[in-house]
């Protein structure tokens, strides 16, 4: 019985082992390779030229059909941070250095930025488009100055409106990918286009907008269409 109980183990033993060639040889073993989690998290900062839309009634793009539309141009700041793939915060701060007719204005804003990037995750090497939202408050002002228009000089230097508002846009991106930098985002440059609605009705603080019945022409709203180039730490 003890010679039968010390074969069977022996059998076991062997049957751990691989025949090759009449010699007995061990089996391979396949080293694990860890897997190196992309961190999509980090700040970024960014730049854009904007193009801006302030008006009391109808709009309409690149015209200066409406009297009380006025059309301006100016730079954005933004510093902001991704808490990870799907959302970032961005806090921007604006000013205007080009106006048509009656607007002297800048604005700052603060947004939260639930976004979708079309990347592939088994290969952050490559370039990838994004969408995004925007979403938040910020402050607007908007202060009378000569410009083109007749009859403004009655609301040169005075605050046309002067608040905080919601405001809200929607944007595409697209991201060249720093190879350099696998386990993260950093080094990646983005090339951005965005609308955003900055002052929707937002009542004037004026008693007129220069000429016109201040009982119709009483609000102002604006937004804007901007391009821009972002970089992420």
């Amino acid at each position: 019985m003890k010679k039968v109980f010390l074969s069977g183990i022996a059998i076991v033993a062997f049957s751990n082992m691989a025949l090759a060639g009449g010699k007995l040889t061990e089996a391979t073993v396949v080293p694990v390779i860890p897997v190196v989690k992309h961190d999509t998290s980090g700040f970024y900062i960014a730049g854009a030229a904007y193009y801006n839309n302030i008006y009391s009634d109808d709009y309409s793009w690149f015209t200066d059909t409406q009297n009380t539309q006025d059309e301006i141009a100016g730079f954005t700041a933004i510093v902001g941070y991704n808490i990870n793939e799907y959302l970032a915060v961005e806090a921007r701060a604006s000013k205007e250095f080009f106006q048509e007719d009656y607007a002297d204005e800048y604005h700052y804003s603060f947004f939260l930025k639930p976004q979708y990037r079309f990347r592939d995750e088994a290969n952050y090497e490559e370039n990838y488009f994004t969408i995004y939202g925007l979403l938040g408050f910020g402050y607007v002002n908007v202060e009378g100055t000569d410009g083109n228009t007749p009859g403004a000089s009655e609301i040169i230097g005075k605050t046309l409106t002067d608040d905080w508002q919601f405001q809200y846009g929607l944007g595409v991106s697209y991201t060249f990918v720093d190879t350099d930098h696998p386990e993260n985002d950093a080094g990646d440059w983005s090339i951005f286009a965005e609308y955003t609605m900055y002052m929707d009705d937002q009542s004037i603080d004026s008693t007129r907008l220069y000429d016109y019945n201040p009982n119709y022409y009483d609000e102002l709203s604006m937004n804007g269409l901007s391009i821009g180039v972002s970089y992420q730490f």
